[in-house]
């Protein structure tokens, strides 16, 4: 245990622990000597090696943690062994594994969240995320009601979508998100844990924004229609421009937009969940 100010308190105890020649004046030789713990020798230059277990195999077993615990209070008297023991007990929780009950059009999203935040805080997160449902889809409109194309060339536009904002999209993050240049469905969920963690809903400028969204929607809009079967209609003002899949209208650049409105829209309005959306209505309606 390394601990450069004399004044210090030492807050934990270890399976193995190391007290210098500082740490042995400041609890006294005897003091330390007289420690319950598995194995105590000495050091050259006056530091002390301890053990609290014989081996680090059961660290996180009951018995291990009261071997610690009584071995923290008996260098702190001041401290309840009660609470120390209750502490080294949570601490356990820690290598506890625990069911992950992701909803799964997320479910990807927040794993990686969770192996980002680490291994201490990895039980209390999966724990959080086990309850997070997504907003339902509310992306799309009966086909019958998607008015119909209104731009001069229908291809052109349509063009534009597939090449210049898929390609923007791809030139934007294809370096944090590499999976973007394979062009399959697995850039999805790292694309929108890039965009959740990063906050791009929020700390970016209207700028950053007004270059995104529309190479968002129309990279996820392509890949409605070339995973999908779905079919174009191209409108002026893009928030119209729908992807049509069976009776139903999907409306990317709405979803683009609504993904990009605040602190968790990346995660509460997910292209990953949009696209399994669309995915099961069109599987529902192809049988």
């Amino acid at each position: 245990m390394k601990d450069r100010s004399p004044s210090r308190p030492i807050h934990e105890i270890f399976w193995l622990n190391v007290f210098g020649p500082h740490l042995v004046d400041r609890f006294g030789r005897q003091r330390l000597l007289s420690t319950p713990c598995a194995h105590m020798e000495e050091l050259p230059g006056g530091a002390f090696l301890w053990l609290t277990r014989p081996t680090p195999a059961d660290f996180d077993s009951e018995e291990a943690r009261l071997a610690q615990a009584r071995a923290l209070v008996h260098l702190r008297p001041e401290l309840s062994l009660e609470s120390t023991l209750a502490t080294l007990r949570q601490r356990s929780l820690v290598f506890t594994p625990i069911p992950i009950q992701f909803h799964p059009d997320v479910a990807e999203i927040l794993s990686q969240e969770v192996d980002f935040r680490g291994l201490w805080t990895k039980r209390q997160n999966v724990e959080q995320f086990n309850q997070y449902r997504p907003p339902p889809v509310s992306e799309w409109i009966p086909a019958s009601q998607c008015p119909p194309p209104d731009v001069d060339d229908v291809a052109k536009r349509i063009a534009t979508y597939r090449n210049i904002c898929a390609e923007e999209l791809i030139a934007l993050f294809h370096t944090p998100v590499p999976a973007l240049l394979d062009g399959t469905l697995d850039a999805l969920p790292h694309l929108d844990w890039y965009l959740w963690h990063h906050r791009w809903g929020k700390n970016h400028t209207q700028d950053q924004l007004n270059t995104l969204l529309p190479a968002l929607g129309g990279w996820l809009g392509y890949q409605l229609v070339n995973l999908l079967g779905g079919r174009w209609v191209p409108r002026k003002n893009v928030f119209e421009s729908a992807v049509i899949i069976g009776d139903r209208a999907w409306l990317p650049f709405q979803r683009a937009a609504h993904a990009l409105s605040g602190l968790d829209a990346p995660l509460d309005y997910s292209c990953t969940q949009f696209f399994r959306e669309a995915q099961r209505f069109s599987r529902q309606h192809t049988h």
